[in-house]
């Protein structure tokens, strides 16, 4: 039996990485050759065993308006910044809101602001924790912000499986296109 298939195009991208803060940049340090690691330099690296990383060229509240950023973790900043390159690549379309769908893979949440707010915690007690600690440590926060921004009201979701995340992601992707399509 002949599956049916379906044409996926991608019509846009966006970036932001330890080569570059956007895709241009990103693409050039490949193609030279770059690589993304650096040292930390920050008093808190000083104590580790290993003092290198691969940390964003570019810091994304850079490109986001500071009310919006503060009330995000640092993994959602960075979905939204991708996001909204990919998003202006592909001319900023007009799409119906219900047939635009956010797929986001991730290894983990909010780790900085779970951090952040435990320490606020265990110093200034439980009435100083943020009332936003919850929607910036949860996995799904990237995908949710990003779904906000582009007024997506098809599916938004979000895979976690550890290196697996974005392979999954894409395979969610797909199959839920090939869903609207009526394809399998």
């Amino acid at each position: 039996m002949a599956v049916p298939s379906i044409g996926v195009v991608v019509t846009g991208l966006g970036a932001t990485t330890p080569l570059g803060g956007d895709v241009a940049t990103t693409w050039e340090g490949l193609l030279a050759g770059r690589s993304g690691v650096r040292p930390l330099t920050q008093d808190w690296a000083a104590q580790l065993p290993v003092r290198i990383a691969a940390s964003l060229a570019q810091e994304p509240i850079e490109k986001l308006a500071r009310v919006k950023a503060r009330r995000m973790d640092r993994s959602e900043q960075v979905a939204v910044v991708a996001a909204q390159e990919a998003w202006a690549d592909a001319g900023a379309p007009e799409v119906d809101p219900i047939r635009l769908a956010v797929a986001f893979g991730t290894g983990i949440g909010g780790a900085l602001s779970m951090l952040e707010q435990d320490d606020i915690l265990e110093t200034k007690g439980v009435r100083a924790v943020s009332p936003r600690t919850i929607p910036m440590l949860m996995p799904n926060g990237p995908a949710a912000w990003v779904g906000l921004e582009l007024g997506a009201k098809g599916r938004v979701s979000s895979t976690v499986s550890a290196c697996a995340s974005s392979s999954e992601s894409i395979a969610l992707a797909l199959s839920t296109c090939c869903a609207r399509a009526g394809t399998t």
